[in-house]
């Protein structure tokens, strides 16, 4: 076992430098856009007007809202995405049909939404207002280095990792729980670094109330990036 250990840490990082090379031009765009997004929001009336909407919105509908929002994001966004690109069509009809992915993203989406939801309004209950630096970098600390690699990104993939493989447990079956999370789940983390840690550091400077609609918006670009690149590349899957 412990000849395997530095096989296993190489193999670990090969895996995640891959993630890393293929998520890195959408990550920029996606900082890119946040950071627009957050300067509009501080400097520009109309886009105030805008987010303070969804915060409102937000306020009313409470995890409703999270759920809705986060599934047009992810699910329902990508797939009308994906009927408007010549690839993604064929892409579509080479695998499960449109009902059978919304039946699945729908849910599973809206969830992942209103359990985002729920975790910011822990961290605000914990940390109380982002008023100050020392407290926007304890949220980001708590999101980034317990939340993700403990509960968010290990759910996400093994629930996509038993989805891809028809709803079955093949995709586990011939790994250690370690060598599952070196192999699987520790590449994507690291791409969820890369990408998510300048933006929870924006989402965290805002007032909480929109923290939800800017996670939202952030997902809908990020998907629709993802979608788009995935439909160009014949190796993406």
């Amino acid at each position: 076992m412990t000849s395997s250990t530095p096989s296993l840490i190489q193999g670990s990082w090969l895996e995640a430098l891959k993630a890393l090379r293929a998520n890195l031009l959408p990550g920029i765009l996606l900082q890119f856009l946040m950071a627009s997004m957050g300067a509009a929001y501080l400097w520009n009336p109309t886009a105030r007007h805008f987010f303070e909407e969804l915060a409102h919105l937000r306020s009313n509908w409470g995890l409703l809202f999270s759920f809705w929002g986060t599934s047009f994001a992810s699910a329902i966004m990508p797939e009308a995405l994906r009927l408007l690109l010549p690839r993604g069509r064929h892409m579509g009809s080479a695998g499960a049909g449109l009902g059978t992915r919304l039946l699945f993203g729908i849910p599973f989406w809206g969830v992942i939404g209103m359990q985002v939801d729920l975790f910011y309004r822990l961290q605000y209950l914990l940390f109380g207002p982002s008023d100050s630096i020392f407290v926007i970098m304890k949220k980001v600390l708590v999101d980034a280095f317990i939340y993700c690699p403990v509960l968010a990104v290990p759910q996400v993939v093994c629930i996509l990792l038993w989805k891809d493989h028809g709803f079955t447990l093949q995709g586990f079956t011939n790994h250690t729980p370690a060598r599952f999370y070196a192999l699987k789940i520790f590449p994507v983390l690291m791409a969820n670094w890369m990408v998510w840690i300048p933006l929870i550091c924006i989402i965290y400077s805002l007032p909480s109330a929109l923290g939800v609609p800017f996670f939202i918006v952030a997902q809908s670009f990020w998907v629709m990036v993802l979608t788009t690149l995935s439909s160009r590349s014949p190796q993406h899957s």
